[in-house]
């Protein structure tokens, strides 16, 4: 840590004197002086200690949190380092002022589980204080679906994912993490439909919940995955919110479509919560963005199943138009994807209705 108590005030590792006597302002535990030529100045607690809110800290966290408390000073925020907070047994990296409000600003380097970072924000938002993750350099690369989904903030009304930079002293957004099921880039609609019946074909079992779908639709159609309507294939990137390809909550979302009978009736609200609901299973844990992130991905399946009349829209409800039909071998729908006039991918795509 990087401020410490002596016997008057609270003191900056980079200001404190060497054999001064100082306290974890936490715990009141003694804690010694580090510091060197290769070593960010900070305390440290004695071997034994248990203080409940100390933890392990690299040299990049420790050299982040200076970082930060410097960037937000030039910028007249008056931040403070370390401030303890008693009544939720925390200690932000950094609390600051910024929009009339009390920020905390968490440089986050360690492993997290995303049980711990919802009860970290749960703590703030008890005192009033908004939370904010940047991730440090063991968080750079590839990060998994589900750490996206765990740090994903709303910044400038976009989902994204904030880094501090420790080498240029600077945060960087990162916002390119929307993709469409098993597919990188933007190939042309009719390659990338390709490219997921493909990847549907070698769909193996050893994740659990593709192997109870492909049960499922054992079960239900007599079909194999890779022989899903069309309309289950995603063709607008979305930013991940599910634990495996979207298009297999897309799947599941059709077959229990067809336990609803025809004209079934929802309103919006009910609509979404239905979706939600029998997804519930796909869905990833987001700590730190509201559902209107998974909403998106919700939306966009709603505007494809307009598209080809699954369901329809009557004043102010969705009704239940049609169960479609799954293909009976992958010929017909490679046939059926070629001969479906398709438009260019940033608008919605219209599939022939004989896919009903």
């Amino acid at each position: 840590m990087l401020v410490a108590m002596n016997k008057k005030e609270l003191v900056l590792a980079a200001n404190a004197a060497a054999g001064d006597g100082y306290y974890c302002p936490a715990c009141q535990q003694p804690v010694y002086l580090r510091r060197g030529r290769s070593k960010v100045a900070h305390f440290a607690h004695r071997p034994g200690a248990d203080c409940a809110v100390s933890e392990g800290e690299t040299s990049e966290h420790l050299r982040g949190k200076q970082q930060l408390f410097n960037y937000f000073q030039a910028q007249g925020l008056r931040p403070r380092l370390e401030v303890y907070l008693p009544a939720i047994n925390q200690r932000p990296d950094i609390l600051v002022w910024r929009d009339r409000r009390l920020v905390a600003v968490e440089f986050q380097c360690s492993p997290l589980t995303v049980a711990r970072l919802q009860a970290r924000n749960e703590g703030y938002y008890q005192l009033g204080i908004k939370p904010v993750w940047l991730l440090g350099q063991p968080y750079r690369h590839h990060l998994s679906a589900a750490k996206v989904a765990q740090f994903t903030q709303i910044i400038a009304d976009q989902p994204t994912v904030p880094y501090w930079n420790t080498r240029r002293c600077q945060i960087e957004y990162r916002r390119s993490f929307r993709r469409c099921s098993f597919v990188r880039g933007r190939p042309s609609v009719t390659k990338l439909l390709q490219q997921q019946v493909l990847a549907l074909t070698r769909t193996g079992s050893a994740n659990d919940l593709v192997r109870r779908l492909t049960a499922t639709a054992y079960e239900t159609v007599q079909q194999p995955l890779a022989h899903c309507p069309l309309v289950c294939h995603d063709l607008v990137p979305t930013w991940p919110t599910t634990r495996v390809a979207v298009i297999y909550w897309r799947i599941a979302v059709l077959l229990a479509l067809r336990t609803q009978p025809l004209f079934t009736a929802w309103s919006p609200a009910e609509w979404q919560h239905w979706l939600w609901q029998c997804g519930r299973p796909y869905w990833l844990d987001f700590a730190c963005a509201p559902p209107s992130v998974r909403g998106t991905v919700i939306n966009e399946f709603t505007l494809d199943l307009l598209a080809v009349r699954v369901i329809c829209q009557c004043g102010d409800h969705y009704v239940l138009f049609c169960h479609p039909s799954w293909f009976t071998d992958l010929a017909a729908k490679n046939a059926s994807l070629a001969a479906a006039p398709m438009i260019h991918t940033q608008n919605r795509v219209e599939l022939l209705a004989k896919e009903r």
